[in-house]
């Protein structure tokens, strides 16, 4: 079986193309996938060396890029070297051009690509991550895709509508996205798991080489993207509780508060073992959340005001929401995860994936 996946698989985000490779991984046990190369400049001017945009934003954008130009371009090179070894690509494609091969099968997701504020400027539904691309009745599913926080206006409701009136199956990544949809689309949303997810432990550790417990260092590892004004006082709280060193993964040129060690070059596979030899993780991120479980970490996941009910769908669904912090009051409150209290959580973790695994082989 043939089958073409549109993903976010071309930005300089330790997320989206970590996801891209799990999704592609699943789907490669069904068949022979090619990853479509679309070509959203919204996303791909992220791994841009330095980014061009002349608005206030853009131009201030522009001198961070100049500033750190030599950790950027390592690490931007390396996410170009993962793309190359680990993804098969159909030929470059963009909005005025979309002629390729047909495939037997058309899978969209994971990752905010239902969300217009991450895949456009002007913040407009994206119709190619719909597969608007598909021939006519051909084949078409949806794993996992998202819209994040994002809620559509009765307008692009009827948009939505439309789009997705044809797809054999739908699912997402979170519960409240399966339910908006679900309230105005005439059709069975299932709630599924990130990609990630899909994969073990033992699985990320054994397809790249992980090294774990490789040094004696212990370190509080600090991987934040939406950047919380809560993240500073918690490397703060957490580092002297701990009394560990505090690793930050950024490739920003500078964290705001004071940190021992600031890794900016990081490529893919460093962000995996950096996360797999870590004794504590602190993170705003969603992925950053998903890792953190995946390689049964102590962690606490700060929640990122608007952007929060990703990590809350996912930590809700494991029984793990009291890692959540809202407030600093909360940080008194984080006590280590037992073992009983992590056994319980990765066996609904597991018995989520065994599931997600079979719906998505049902599907296909």
């Amino acid at each position: 079986m043939k089958i073409a996946l549109i993903t976010i698989h071309n930005a300089n985000n330790y997320g989206a193309i970590l996801q891209t490779f799990a999704t592609y991984k699943i789907l490669s046990r069904l068949g022979d996938v090619d990853i479509i190369d679309y070509e959203n400049r919204h996303i791909s001017i992220s791994l841009d060396l330095v980014r061009l945009k002349f608005t206030i934003h853009g131009i201030l954008g522009m001198g961070k890029d100049i500033f750190r130009l030599i950790p950027r371009y390592k690490a931007i090179k390396k996410f170009r070297t993962f793309s190359e070894k680990y993804f098969k690509m159909s030929k470059k494609i963009n909005k005025d051009d979309i002629d390729f091969p047909n495939y037997d099968l058309y899978v969209c997701g994971s990752d905010q690509i239902w969300n217009p504020n991450c895949i456009s400027d002007n913040s407009q539904i994206d119709e190619i991550y719909f597969l608007n691309f598909a021939p006519k009745d051909s084949k078409k599913i949806s794993y996992a895709s998202s819209l994040g926080n994002y809620r559509f206006t009765i307008e692009e409701q009827n948009k939505v509508s439309n789009l997705l009136n044809d797809f054999s199956f739908l699912s997402v990544r979170e519960k409240d996205g399966k339910e908006h949809l679900e309230s105005f689309l005439n059709k069975e949303i299932k709630h599924v798991l990130d990609p990630t997810l899909l994969l073990s432990k033992k699985e990320w550790i054994e397809t790249f080489d992980l090294k774990e417990n490789i040094s004696d260092e212990k370190y509080i590892l600090v991987y934040s993207v939406p950047k919380s004004k809560l993240i500073k006082d918690a490397i703060e709280y957490f580092s002297k509780k701990l009394n560990l060193a505090v690793i930050a993964l950024d490739q920003n040129l500078s964290m705001g508060t004071k940190v021992d060690k600031h890794i900016r070059d990081a490529g893919p596979i460093e962000y995996l073992n950096l996360f797999l030899n870590a004794s504590f993780i602190i993170t705003d991120s969603f992925h950053g959340t998903c890792f953190s479980v995946n390689f049964q970490k102590q962690f606490v996941s700060i929640a990122p005001g608007i952007h929060s009910n990703r990590i809350e769908s996912f930590l809700n669904t494991i029984n793990l929401e009291n890692r959540i912090i809202r407030n600093k009051d909360n940080f008194e409150n984080i006590e280590e995860i037992g073992n009983k209290e992590y056994d319980e959580s990765l066996n609904l973790l597991n018995n989520f994936r065994d599931e997600s695994i079979k719906y998505l082989e049902r599907i296909c």
